[in-house]
């Protein structure tokens, strides 16, 4: 058996215990902690722009790690000189998530951090959203919950909604079924938001994620099996390209489905296109080559 689906089951048997236990885990959203109004002179704006701007120009290069790192690390850094800058915000979730998704993954020997940069990629998104509109952080800090909240957003909010979902739900996954399932309502709800709103939202994002939530949450809890492939096939009909939905299809849906031929030729697919195929997705698409090549060695033990 692989180091992978050791760590695979692991997670299984902790969300198990979970269940039995009968509650998930809570978090602490953005809103909940406040901030204070921060003006900043001409030197800070200079030297957040400089922030931004090295931030930019590593994440370009994120397909080498240490250059993920350093996207992320200058993004904190421009976020802690200016909490106000939402596009920073969002931009510190997404590339948290592709740190956390294409190299804490596959160290197993950082189980926590790995878990750990997804909640950090959760709440850099909602720092976004407070930092966007007003009237939102007013009713989150008034207790509302987000599903409601979300009503007084635009599209310009979809990228941080769509990233705060994407890390939350990899979060929640790692902590346990129990509190997967304690979120569902509300990320189908901001997800339903951003299909709506921008559903070519990050090569078709809105379908895919849809496509992971109808195949992840039991039947009992909304879980549906077709509406998962109809919008796994939504995305990928109009994304055909970008590699991680054909991934998501094998590992989410072919595996628990028990279709063997489907998962392998969603990998085959993923394994056999060249990486170069989107320029701007270089960096994903080999991530989801190297997934693609630990599924595929580990096909006699899943099915």
């Amino acid at each position: 058996m692989t180091s992978s689906l050791k760590f695979r089951q692991w997670i299984v048997l902790t969300s198990m215990a979970a269940v039995v236990a009968g509650c998930g885990s809570t978090r602490e959203g953005a809103w909940e902690t406040s901030s204070e109004t921060v003006v900043l002179d001409e030197s800070a704006k200079a030297q957040e722009g400089q922030l931004l701007a090295a931030a930019q120009a590593a994440w370009l290069q994120r397909g080498d790690e240490a250059q993920a790192l350093a996207a992320v690390e200058n993004w904190e850094k421009a976020v802690a000189l200016n909490p106000k800058n939402a596009q920073a915000w969002t931009d510190l979730s997404h590339a948290l998530f592709f740190y956390a998704d294409c190299y804490l993954r596959f160290d197993e020997a950082q189980p926590d951090t790995y878990k750990g940069k997804h909640e950090e990629g959760t709440k850099a998104a909602e720092h976004a959203l407070v930092a966007m509109s007003p009237a939102f952080s007013d009713k989150m800090s008034k207790g509302a919950l987000i599903e409601n909240a979300i009503e007084v957003l635009g599209p310009s909010a979809v990228p941080a909604l769509y990233w705060r979902s994407s890390n939350l739900g990899r979060w929640a996954t790692l902590e346990s079924f129990a509190t997967l399932l304690s979120y569902k309502d509300e990320v189908r709800a901001i997800m339903q938001f951003c299909l709506d709103n921008d559903p070519t939202y990050w090569h078709y994002g809105p379908d895919r994620y849809f496509g992971i939530f109808f195949a992840k949450a039991p039947a009992f809890s909304g879980g549906d099996m077709t509406k998962s492939l109809e919008h796994f096939e939504a995305s990928i009909a109009a994304a055909p390209n970008y590699l991680g939905t054909h991934t998501y299809v094998a590992e989410e849906w072919a595996i628990k489905e028990a279709d063997r031929p489907l998962f392998e030729e969603q990998l085959a697919f993923v394994l056999n296109t060249d990486p170069n195929i989107v320029p701007e997705l270089v960096a994903e698409n080999t991530c989801e080559q190297q997934k693609a090549k630990i599924l595929m060695a580990e096909a006699d033990d899943l099915f």
